[in-house]
């Protein structure tokens, strides 16, 4: 499925899905704990990267963080601006972060749908909007190895966390941590954060 059908599957259900999880208590208290532990270690400002709804960058903003979300599906701007109207929001994708401007990228789940062929590409643009060492935190599907699955909106990918952190090693990503999680009643949870080199 192409980018431009995952955002029109996105922008047709934008309202159930910020009801359902657009909001801090629809997220893992070991999520919280470990996205405020890195946003601590960032220096400069911070793009929360397919952002949907707009709660991740609310957090961060709240922790004291220059942060901006950023997101293709315009349906999703609208509704964290409205929630969120103290924050920064704008309509865009990876492709069009401008080069060495960002001292962190937050990329929560937002990667999910990339087909693995494309991925390279994705990560080489996050890796060029950031300034020297800076700083990438990515939360995955974690599976046995990088297939598709019939998420609720549109295929999405499980990857293994090694495999995962071997790409972005390839990518100019040096790897400083490798989370693998079981979820109760849930898929299991990856998470890879990295420096660009």
């Amino acid at each position: 499925m192409s980018s431009s059908h995952v955002w029109s599957a996105y922008s047709a259900r934008a309202k159930e899905y910020a009801a359902a999880l657009g909001h801090m208590e629809a997220t893992a208290q070991e999520d919280r704990r470990l996205v405020a532990r890195w946003a601590r270690g960032v220096q400069g400002r911070l793009v929360d990267l397919g952002c949907g709804p707009g709660h991740w960058t609310a957090y961060l903003h709240d922790l004291g963080l220059e942060v901006e979300g950023v997101d293709p599906v315009e349906r999703f701007i609208e509704i964290a601006r409205d929630q969120h109207p103290h924050v920064t929001y704008r309509r865009g994708s990876s492709a069009c972060l401008p080069a060495r401007s960002y001292g962190a990228v937050l990329a929560w789940y937002s990667l999910i749908h990339i087909p693995p062929q494309d991925l390279p590409t994705t990560l080489a643009s996050l890796r060029d909007s950031l300034t020297p060492q800076g700083s990438l935190l990515i939360g995955f599907f974690a599976g046995d190895r990088a297939k598709e699955f019939p998420h609720a909106v549109a295929p999405a990918y499980y990857w293994p966390p090694q495999e995962l952190a071997s790409l972005l090693e390839r990518s100019g990503f040096s790897v400083l941590d490798v989370e693998h999680r079981q979820v109760a009643g849930a898929r299991d949870h990856g998470s890879i954060s990295c420096r660009a080199v």
